[in-house]
């Protein structure tokens, strides 16, 4: 696939996302996927660990939205910057809900190989999500 088409897929991955479908992840994930993200100590192995990995957000901020997105496609690789907004109403992380609308950013790296989406690499504003979630106290 050209980057385009990869840069397409991440698109309308995230629309999905948006409507709360997260059975599309099978569909364009390979089955030896590997996930690489600042919130768990381990790696995402497989679309099944990544779609529990997600419902455990969906969960907690059950109107959980990805407002707005830029994307960068080189090569194999697709770059997304995009905020993410959602109310904390449910426990994440051992975290109690506050029932705060929390809006943190953060950037999403995916590598394709022949059209599925093999490999994800994910930073996010940890403090300030960390912050708005109430584990952590803002500073000063």
């Amino acid at each position: 696939m050209t980057a385009a088409e990869n840069k397409a897929v991440i698109d309308r991955f995230n629309v999905a996302l948006n409507e709360g479908n997260l059975d599309v992840i099978d569909a364009i994930f390979d089955p030896n996927f590997i996930g690489h993200s600042t919130l768990s100590p381990e790696p995402i192995r497989g679309p099944g660990e990544y779609k529990a990995f997600l419902a455990a957000f969906y969960r907690a901020m059950p109107d959980l939205q990805y407002p707005h997105w830029t994307l960068i496609a080189e090569g194999d690789l697709v770059v997304i910057h995009m905020p993410a907004e959602g109310t904390f109403t449910s426990e994440l992380m051992g975290i109690p809900p506050n029932g705060k609308k929390m809006s943190v950013w953060m950037a999403n790296i995916w590598r394709f190989s022949e059209g599925k989406i093999v490999e994800w690499w994910f930073n996010i504003d940890t403090l300030g999500l960390m912050q708005q979630l109430g584990a952590i106290p803002p500073l000063g």
